[in-house]
């Protein structure tokens, strides 16, 4: 079955893989086996530090707590100089890690990968960072114990139940594809090696990244200052804007006024003395216009180079005028400025520069997110219909390309959730582009990568798959895929692969520009023609298979969650007129 399965993904691929992409997997290392649990006993001791950190004493109650859940059975946890009676899995700086030579440098590992070791002598993990431990061992626990995480819920987790627990011989040494990951925020985020806004016991660990995006309202509250001090604030149609009911939308500050220059340096400034360790911190415009029309914020613009260069020019003299305050103080903090929609084209500056503290988020928005970005598949007339804003993915290429050249700094910002399709109740498979994006990104230079998410019932994959490309971009993506249903569906798995595969291909087949920044009334004309009724019909039929298959409750649940987003789309569908 699940040979036929993998060809049947294969089929669906739509476009060539990116000649980066390898085909790493998840399979277990080979033998000789090293038993950890055998006959109702363990046979093994996690072996920590002798001081272990909060981190490291994490990652050990993982590894014994995901070992309980397959058999039962509780792996003892000690500290050195104790030593293991049997086989020991030494996890992070022990006396073991050191004497095993390893080579725990960032350039070998990035900021928190890790080396494993598994012989007859026993196992290490550690990592470059104690973080890079726990991802070690997470490693271990998917790979060796055959645990899953397939979605970010509590009918996400997978974990097999056997009388005995062993892993195999292998030597790894691992560096994670991009040093900033970012696909959603829990503990499901944790365990697939996300290192941006996650936590252990309420306590944030990698990285500490200071607000999301959209900060002038918090750096500069209109609703405290813009009474006292409207020429702080933008001028729009001959008036200075005051307080909104949503300050983070509109409501931009002046940014050619020298006061307000010394204003965001010094709201980063306090921040920062607040909390030192912060190392991100963003600096960047609110959401949507209400840009200043003053003639000191005009002149910067210079000509119209069109709507996606409109603030570029303004917005890279302020970034460099705040980064060079800050940098005098917090030189290593990195401030994350955008590069979006109104201001994602290269400034027209002569001789620009930017500082070197600044890293450039680069926002694929307003262009196409149902072509691979390299396909060249985006054409006007044909796939989308030209407007101001919106750009072909060819374009987006060439935005980036030339970025590269400037900045070390480069952070992708995706959407593999469709704002205008997402309003229709559309569902919204993205696996046959980010399978080729993701390692694009990665050979691009990209430092970190994030992407805002759905609902997972209208796109199974989506989650799992970024996050895992994110991890590790040369991961065989056709493996992953039918390594997920059969794990996640068990003896459903055939229809339900044939489900997502027939998500996919139907948008395929659709050949049609799609865009987070899609309109609702584009989304509701093209979206009857890409499931059509043969498509739905085909689909729901795929559904009712898997439900037939099901045997146990917990996968009649993932199935009848996705029947759910299933419904909705074909009701929304049903009532456009």
């Amino acid at each position: 079955m699940r040979k036929m399965v993998i060809t049947l993904l294969i089929g669906v691929g739509a476009f060539a893989s990116p000649a980066s992409a390898g085909n790493q997997t998840f399979a277990p290392a080979e033998g000789p086996r090293h038993m950890l649990v055998g006959e109702g006993q363990a046979a093994a001791t996690i072996v920590l530090p002798e001081k272990p950190g909060p981190v490291e004493t994490y990652a050990a109650a993982e590894l014994q707590r995901y070992a309980k859940a397959i058999t039962g059975v509780n792996i003892p946890i000690v500290s050195e100089p104790e030593k293991p009676q049997n086989f020991g899995l030494w996890l992070g700086q022990t006396a073991a890690a050191r004497s095993a030579g390893l080579m725990l440098t960032e350039e070998k590992l990035g900021r928190d990968g890790y080396a494993a070791r598994a012989d007859k002598n026993g196992l290490v993990v550690v990592g470059q960072c104690p973080l890079g431990t726990l991802f070690g061992v997470y490693d271990l626990v998917e790979r060796e114990f055959g645990v899953r995480w397939c979605e970010p819920d509590e009918l996400g987790e997978v974990v097999p139940k056997a009388d005995t627990l062993s892993i195999g011989t292998f030597c790894y040494d691992f560096k994670p594809s991009f040093r900033y990951r970012w696909v959603d925020s829990n503990d499901w985020s944790l365990r697939q090696r996300m290192n941006c806004y996650v936590k252990i016991d309420g306590k944030s660990v990698g990285v500490n990244w200071k607000w999301h995006f959209h900060t002038f309202a918090i750096l500069i509250p209109p609703e405290k200052y813009s009474h006292d001090h409207p020429e702080w604030f933008a001028l729009v149609n001959g008036k200075r804007q005051t307080f909104k009911e949503r300050p983070s939308h509109g409501a931009q500050p002046c940014t050619s006024n020298p006061v307000v220059v010394d204003k965001l340096i010094d709201g980063l400034l306090k921040t920062l003395d607040a909390d030192p360790t912060i190392e991100i911190i963003t600096l960047s415009p609110n959401d949507g216009g209400g840009f200043c029309e003053c003639e000191n914020c005009t002149a910067l613009d210079g000509p119209d180079r069109g709507w996606f260069a409109r603030y570029s020019n303004r917005l890279a003299v302020l970034n460099n005028q705040v980064a060079k305050g800050v940098g005098q103080r917090y030189p290593d903090v990195k401030i994350k400025v955008g590069a979006y929609a109104m201001y994602a084209r290269l400034p027209s500056i002569e001789d620009y520069r930017p500082e070197p503290n600044l890293l450039f988020q680069l926002c694929h928005i307003y262009f196409c997110h149902n072509h691979p970005i390299t396909s060249d598949k985006c054409q006007a007339g044909k796939t989308y219909k030209p407007s101001h804003n919106f750009l072909p993915n060819q374009e987006f290429v060439e935005i980036l390309g030339r970025w590269r050249p400037l900045t070390e700094n480069l952070f992708i910002y995706e959407y593999y959730s469709l704002g205008g399709w997402s309003k229709t109740e559309m569902l919204w498979p993205m696996v046959h582009t980010m399978r080729h994006d993701i390692p694009w990104y990665r050979d691009m230079g990209a430092k970190g990568f994030y992407t805002q998410v759905g609902p997972w019932k209208r796109a199974p994959l989506n989650y799992y798959i970024a996050a895992k490309l994110a991890w590790n971009a040369d991961l065989n993506v056709d493996w992953l895929i039918d390594d997920f249903c059969h794990n996640f569906f068990k003896e459903a798995a055939e229809p339900m692969h044939r489900y997502l595969a027939g998500l996919e291909e139907a948008m395929v087949n659709s050949n049609q520009c799609i865009s987070y920044g899609l309109r609702e009334g584009r989304a509701k004309a093209i979206s009857p023609n890409i499931f059509d009724r043969p498509t739905r019909d085909r689909l729901r039929g795929f559904l009712d298979d898997a439900r037939q298959c099901a045997k146990s409750d917990e996968v009649r649940r993932r199935i009848a969650e996705i029947r759910n987003g299933f419904d909705e789309c074909e009701k929304s569908i049903l009532s456009m007129k």
